[in-house]
């Protein structure tokens, strides 16, 4: 694992405390609408930016059911590890449909979207209509169960992520801090209730995704070892390893509404290879 050294744990804060992270997370995420967040800002900006009539589809893809298991990780916040949450098939019908819409990623600062070191990978915005893409944001509307009000809530834009070598996104959260309208139209606003990250591509070296305010449920005491899927960082926290097909799922807000603080995580460098999430 790439090690994050104290002084370098420490730029992570002070960048935390300089910049108001709000763009997308790595993944997928649940919106829920409230008085807070951006992403409509993300989302006219993909769409300024991209024709979808241009790329490719996944016409003739078919949605199967999908056997996936669950692993409670953590309660306080809710943190569970998902093992086989996509399938080949959908992987290739992602992969196929973001491989030309990747730009570098960006970041929400001071009303603006901007590119920043802080975040180094690449994104690709997804059209939430296509086969593939409608596919994996109803297994996840599934897996949210009544978590999702249909009458209010709704999904937040799909975008792929990928990193390559030295490539990081520093400690940032995924619920967002400014008020933003519904995709409505409407006067009513959003913010992510809950996030997923899908790894679609694992073919690299480092960049687990870091948690460093998050424990298990009970202590588990082991760090980093072969065939481990996550261990307890030695700087505090938890590391999961990029395993393809496999989810990360937590949940934003405290049970009063208000954005949980202990979600801050980190995509750790990648150190050789290649990542692509959901």
């Amino acid at each position: 694992m790439a090690k994050v050294k104290k002084p370098q744990r420490q730029k992570y804060k002070d960048a935390l405390n300089s910049i108001a992270l709000v763009t997308g997370c790595f993944a997928l995420c649940v919106t829920v609408l409230l008085n807070l967040g951006d992403i409509i800002i993300i989302l006219q900006t993909a769409l300024s930016t991209f024709n979808f009539l241009s790329f490719p589809t996944t016409a003739g893809f078919k949605c199967l059911p999908q056997h996936y298991t669950t692993e409670i990780i953590s309660i306080d916040p809710l943190l569970i590890y998902i093992q086989n949450f996509v399938n080949p098939q959908d992987i290739e019908g992602l992969l196929e449909l973001g491989e030309n819409r990747f730009i570098p990623s960006e970041i929400y600062q001071n009303g603006q979207l901007i590119r920043n070191p802080y975040r180094s990978s690449l994104s690709a915005p997804l059209p939430s209509d296509d086969a593939a893409v409608s596919c994996v944001l109803g297994r996840a509307q599934g897996f949210l169960g009544t978590m999702l009000d249909p009458s209010a809530d709704e999904m937040g834009v799909p975008q792929l992520v990928r990193y390559t070598a030295g490539q990081e996104y520093n400690l940032h959260h995924d619920w967002l801090r400014i008020p933003q309208r519904a995709f409505d139209g409407s006067p009513r606003s959003f913010n992510r209730i809950a996030s997923f990250f899908v790894i679609l591509q694992d073919n690299c070296t480092g960049g687990e995704t870091w948690f460093p305010h998050v424990r298990p449920a009970t202590s588990q005491k082991w760090g980093r070892a072969e065939g481990r899927l996550w261990w307890e960082h030695e700087d505090g926290g938890l590391a999961f390893k990029p395993v393809v097909g496999n989810s990360l799922f937590w949940v934003n807000f405290l049970s009063n509404g208000t954005a949980d603080s202990r979600t801050v995580h980190a995509g750790l460098p990648v150190t050789g290879g290649l990542k692509t999430a959901m």
